[in-house]
């Protein structure tokens, strides 16, 4: 039943985007604890199929960015996301953005209209995201510092992602 639920849930979410999460915390401002963790968890790239394993980013600070085909605003975010990767990348940033889609035929298309370079992985109907770090809406955004921890999460797009990169770079600034 979990699996023909999230799909609703999703499109729900996505077409009425919740508002950006909370990220004040005891952390420090624009930091917040989140529930959940990728520690064990393995999604396979696209288009090639090889396992990727968060546990292999350790050091770095870890952007994940949950979307979807069907998503307009997962449309207007991943650019910005891909130009943050751009930016931070020599500073240890890794920005991953993985598909909910149920079929990866769906992505080259999505591709055509939106040209990025991101690390693509696949979380098919996102099963993994749900169950590991909440997912509920689309699109999400999980921060995670260099040990792997879950420090900041961003649901639904307002058209910046400010609050997003002031996180990266509070967790780049942290010592390693």
């Amino acid at each position: 039943m979990r699996r023909a639920v999230l799909p609703l849930l999703l499109v729900l979410g996505c077409s009425h985007a919740p508002a950006p999460s909370s990220t004040a915390s005891a952390q420090g401002p624009g930091l917040a604890l989140t529930e959940g963790t990728v520690t064990g968890l393995t999604l396979k790239t696209y288009p090639q199929g090889t396992p990727h394993s968060f546990a292999d980013d350790r050091g770095h600070v870890v952007v994940i960015d949950a979307w979807a085909t069907w998503c307009d605003p997962c449309q207007r975010s991943l650019p910005l996301l891909h130009a943050l990767q751009k930016r931070f990348a020599a500073q240890g940033l890794l920005t991953y953005a993985v598909s909910i889609d149920a079929r990866a035929a769906d992505i080259p298309g999505f591709l055509a209209r939106t040209p990025i370079t991101l690390p693509i992985l696949l979380d098919a109907d996102g099963e993994a995201l749900q169950s590991r770090l909440g997912l509920r809406g689309m699109p999400t955004t999980w921060v995670l510092d260099r040990t792997g921890k879950v420090r900041a999460r961003h649901e639904g797009f307002e058209g910046d992602l400010d609050a997003l990169q002031a996180d990266v770079e509070r967790l780049l600034a942290e010592p390693r």
